[in-house]
C-alpha cells in the first residue's frame, strides 16, 4: 500500500526557493506506528516531513486538520515551516471539511489566509498566503550551557521540546561564517539535558541573526515599521527557513524591548535561507499583553508553492529503525 504526498517550498512564492515540505496524507483507517513515519520522513530526508491524517466527522465538525510532523530524527511537537505550508495547502489546494485549527503535539494551532499582495511576483499565479496562531509558551533558560563560547547567548524555547540558541552577529558578513550549530551537530538531539528542569525535550539548534533595523516590510513600498532580521539556522544541518525560531527570537525580542514606550503589537520579517540559494520570507507579529509581562499572541506568515505529487509506499511493520 502507497500513501499519497505532495510537496511545496514554504516561506516563498518561487519553487525551488525557501523550505521544502513533504505533506503525507494519511486515510482514515490506515494506522502507521512512530516507526513507519520516521523511515518515510527519512526517505524524504526534507527538514521536516508532515503526515495529514483524513479529517473524521468530529474533525470536520470542530474544522480541524489533525498533523504529525517528524524531522528525518525524531517527532516535533511543533514546526513553523510545515504548519505553515500545512495551512497553505489546506487553504488554496485541498480545503478538506473548511480546516482552519491544525492540532498539533503542542496544541491547536488556529490558520487564516492572507490575501495576495499584487505588487509580489508570483511564478505560479497564485500569491496567497497563510497566518497562523503560533501555540507558544515562550521561556528564557537560565545559562543552561555556562561555561561553554557560547554561554552568553539566550536560549529560548518557543514551547517545549523547540529550543535555540539565539546567537547575535554584528553584520552580514559574520553571518556568513558559521558552519555548524553551536552545541555541535552530533549534539543537536542531546544538549537538552542542559536546559532547565522540566524543559528537557526536543532538539537544541542555532539561530544566528542579524539587526537591520526599521523599514518596509517586502510585501510593501512604504515605510510601516517593520523590524528587519536576517538569519540562519544551523541544527542537526542547516534549514533555509525556521518558523519557530524566528517565532521564538522575535518573541524574545519583544520582552527584551517591552519597556521601551513601543506599541503592544511587534512586527517582524525575518529573511533566511540566502547563503544556501533558498531565500526564504517569514513574517512574525507578537501582541505583548497589557501589562507587558507576557505575550498574548503570535502570528506567523508565508506563503508556499507546490512543487511534485507522488505516492510513497508504506513500510513494512517489521522494519525497524537503525
Amino acid at each position: 500500500m502507497s500513501l499519497n504526498f505532495t510537496t511545496f517550498d514554504v516561506f516563498t512564492t518561487t519553487p525551488f526557493r525557501g523550505n521544502p515540505l513533504a505533506i503525507v496524507q494519511v486515510p482514515a483507517g490506515t494506522q502507521l506506528t512512530q516507526d513507519q513515519k520516521q523511515l518515510i520522513a527519512r526517505e524524504f530526508n526534507l527538514s521536516e516531513t508532515v503526515f495529514l491524517h483524513e479529517q473524521t466527522t468530529a474533525d470536520i465538525q470542530a474544522r480541524t486538520a489533525r498533523i504529525d510532523i517528524f524531522t528525518p530524527y525524531a517527532e516535533l511537537p511543533f514546526a513553523g515551516h510545515p504548519t505553515v505550508g500545512t495551512a497553505n495547502y489546506l487553504l488554496h489546494h485541498q480545503r478538506p471539511g473548511s480546516a482552519r485549527i491544525l492540532m498539533t503535539k503542542a496544541g491547536p494551532v488556529p490558520f487564516q489566509e492572507v490575501e495576495p499582495d499584487p505588487e509580489l511576483n508570483n511564478m505560479t499565479g497564485a500569491a496567497a498566503g497563510a497566518s497562523l496562531a503560533v501555540a507558544h509558551n515562550v521561556h528564557v533558560h537560565d545559562r543552561p550551557f555556562a561555561g561553554t563560547s557560547y554561554a552568553q547567548h539566550p536560549v529560548v524555547s518557543i514551547v517545549n521540546g523547540m529550543t535555540a540558541i539565539l546567537a547575535q552577529v554584528p553584520n552580514i558578513a559574520a553571518l556568513s561564517a558559521p558552519t555548524a550549530n553551536l552545541v555541535g551537530t552530533e549534539n543537536t538531539y542531546t544538549a537538552k539535558a542542559s536546559l532547565d528542569a522540566g524543559w528537557r525535550n526536543g532538539p537544541v539548534m542555532s539561530y544566528f541573526w542579524v539587526d537591520l533595523g526599521f523599514g518596509p516590510s517586502s510585501s510593501s513600498s512604504g515605510t510601516d515599521g517593520v523590524r528587519k532580521l536576517r538569519a540562519r539556522h544551523l541544527g542537526f544541518r542547516e534549514d533555509p527557513a525556521t518558523g519557530s525560531a524566528a517565532s521564538g527570537l522575535c518573541s524574545f525580542l519583544a520582552l527584551l524591548e517591552r519597556d521601551d514606550g513601543g506599541p503592544l503589537v511587534r512586527r517582524y520579517e525575518v529573511t533566511q535561507g540566502v547563503e544556501m540559494g533558498r531565500q526564504s520570507t517569514i513574517r512574525v507579529q507578537v501582541t505583548l499583553d497589557s501589562s507587558r509581562t507576557g505575550i498574548e499572541e503570535v502570528l506567523l506568515s508565508g506563503n508556499a508553492v507546490k512543487v511534485l505529487e507522488g505516492k510513497v509506499p508504506i513500510p513494512a511493520a517489521e522494519m525497524a529503525l537503525r
